[in-house]
C-alpha cells in the first residue's frame, strides 16, 4: 500500500484505505459505481432497510447519524450499501452500528476499501447482488506487514511513501512528523484489532496480498484494483452465511468482479501471513 496522498497527521492511517471510485476503479467507471463514490453518502430508511450509497467520511457520518439517531435495535432488517471506500475509522462507526442491530448487509453495486474491511463483515449474514461485487486492497495493518516483510520499521516504510514537499522539510520537522504518524497509525491498528476481536474474525481477507508478495502466483493484482474470493473460500476465511443473487458462481458470473478484482485463494492468503 502505498501514500498517495496526505491531509494531515490526523487522517495519514486512512492512507490507500479512502480510495475513490475515481481512483480505485478507473478514470471513466460505469455512473453507479461513481456514486458508490459520493461524499457525503445518501442515507436513509426505506421500511426495514437502511440504504448507504457513497464513501466513508466525516461528512457521512453526519448524514448517518442523522438518518439512524432514532432506530433502535429490531426495526431494521438489512443495510443495502454500494461504498468505494473511504475513511477507516467512520466506516468501522457504520460497521461496528450494524453489527450492533444485527443487520444483515446487502451489496448493491460495490462494497470496495474500508467497506469491505468492516461493515461486509460486520453483517449477521451477506448477500452480493448479480453482478455486484465485493473487493480488498489492504486494510490498516497492511503497511506493518509490508514493513516485516521487507525487514524494516513501520517508521521506515512511512518514509519510504512520504510525497517530495514532505521529505524536502528540515530533518527534525520531518522526524516528527514520521513520528506522529507512526503513533497515530499505531492506534488505529489497535483500534482495529478490537473490531476485528468484536466480530471473532481474523483480518486475513483485507490484508494478505498487500505489498509484491502475492504478485509471482497472481500477475493480475498489478493490473486489476484489488483483490477478492469466491464464496467457498470467503467462508474459510471466516466470511459465512453469504448468498448471491446472480445465476452462476459468484466470481465467474459477476461482470465487475471480472474486471476490477483478482481472484485469490484462501489457502495462499494464510500461507502468506505466517
Amino acid at each position: 500500500m502505498a501514500i498517495k496522498q496526505l491531509h494531515g497527521t490526523a487522517l495519514a492511517v486512512s492512507f490507500a484505505l479512502s480510495a475513490s471510485v475515481q481512483s480505485a476503479m478507473g478514470s471513466t467507471p460505469h455512473p453507479v459505481l461513481r456514486a458508490a463514490s459520493a461524499e457525503p453518502a445518501t442515507v436513509f430508511v426505506s421500511g426495514n432497510t437502511l440504504r448507504y450509497v457513497g464513501k466513508f467520511s466525516a461528512a457521512s457520518t453526519q448524514a448517518f447519524k442523522a438518518a439512524t439517531s432514532s432506530i433502535e435495535r429490531g426495526r431494521l432488517k438489512r443495510i443495502v450499501i454500494s461504498s468505494a471506500g473511504g475513511v477507516t475509522t467512520d466506516a468501522r462507526e457504520v460497521a461496528t452500528w450494524v453489527h450492533d442491530m444485527g443487520l444483515v448487509v446487502e451489496v448493491d453495486t460495490v462494497c470496495f476499501s474500508s467497506c469491505a474491511n468492516y461493515v461486509f463483515p460486520a453483517g449477521k449474514a451477506r448477500i452480493i447482488r448479480k453482478n455486484a461485487f465485493v473487493g480488498w486492497h489492504g486494510n490498516e495493518r497492511g503497511m506493518a506487514i509490508e514493513a516485516l516483510r521487507k525487514g524494516g520499521t513501520l517508521k521506515e516504510e512511512f518514509r519510504n511513501t512520504l510525497p517530495p514537499d514532505i521529505l524536502e522539510k528540515p530533518p527534525e520537522v520531518l522526524a516528527a512528523y514520521v513520528d506522529q504518524l507512526v503513533e497515530s497509525a499505531t492506534a488505529s491498528h489497535r483500534d482495529e484489532a478490537a473490531f476485528y476481536a468484536k466480530l471473532g474474525l481474523n483480518d486475513a481477507f483485507s490484508v494478505c496480498a498487500v505489498g509484491s508478495v502475492a504478485f509471482a502466483k497472481y500477475p493480475g493484482l498489478e493490473t486489476k484494483r484489488g483483490w477478492g474470493f469466491s464464496i467457498k473460500d470467503m467462508n474459510r476465511l471466516g466470511l459465512t452465511n453469504i448468498s448471491y443473487l446472480g445465476k452462476g458462481r459468484y466470481e465467474q458470473d459477476s461482470k465487475y468482479f471480472k474486471k476490477y478484482l483478482e481472484l485469490l485463494g484462501a489457502h495462499d492468503c494464510w500461507s502468506w501471513l505466517k
